[in-house]
């Protein structure tokens, strides 16, 4: 299907992946010295006060925006965990994480708002595999949802199991979710 021909909600959609996409994998250009891809978060990349936080900031609210737009303008309760899901990634960029380094100063309690926020988007998608897993009459699509569902239950807990490449592992769950997304969201999604 050629762009033109797509429904404006699959490029709005893919646009916003790309968004976000772009800008962890530009991270070199405008991290805190010291950051690594491999052991810090993506949150981290919009922390407070740390340089260029806003450029994270920015990828936030468009990816989760996008995804809550999409999911509203062609609205179904297979949708609803989809658009929570966005709602909550757009207002876990609004609070900013701790910062990675120990001597910069932060606010407690907007880290804890991010770390909330953060939390009920991955209850969000992962609910949202869930019932993907149990309504997709297609036999594959069913089993990918149920991969992802389960996958977004166990990579969070190797990322607090092994620290040292937590980084990592984050950006392996974030690409399957945005490659699922990025084939199958919104309108393959609804029931």
């Amino acid at each position: 299907m050629s762009p033109s021909a797509q429904p404006l909600s699959m490029r709005i959609t893919r646009a916003v992946i790309i968004i976000f996409g772009l800008t962890v994998a530009a991270a070199p250009l405008y991290a805190v010295t010291g950051y690594s891809s491999v052991r810090n978060l993506i949150s981290e990349l919009g922390a407070q006060n740390t340089p260029h936080n806003y450029v994270m900031v920015i990828a936030f609210v468009a990816f989760g925006s996008g995804v809550a737009f999409d999911g509203l303008r062609s609205f179904d309760r297979a949708l609803g965990p989809f658009v929570a899901f966005g709602v909550f990634m757009a207002a876990a960029g609004l609070f900013g994480h701790k910062p990675a380094a120990a001597d910069v100063p932060y606010v407690p309690w907007v880290h804890a708002a991010h770390s909330v926020l953060a939390t009920c988007a991955g209850v969000s998608i992962t609910a949202a595999f869930v019932w993907q897993a149990i309504r997709q009459s297609a036999p594959v699509r069913r089993v990918v949802a149920a991969v992802l569902a389960i996958l977004c239950c166990v990579l969070p807990l190797a990322m607090l199991a092994l620290p040292s490449v937590q980084g990592a592992i984050q950006r392996l769950m974030y690409s399957l979710i945005f490659a699922w997304l990025w084939f199958y969201y919104p309108r393959s999604a609804r029931a």
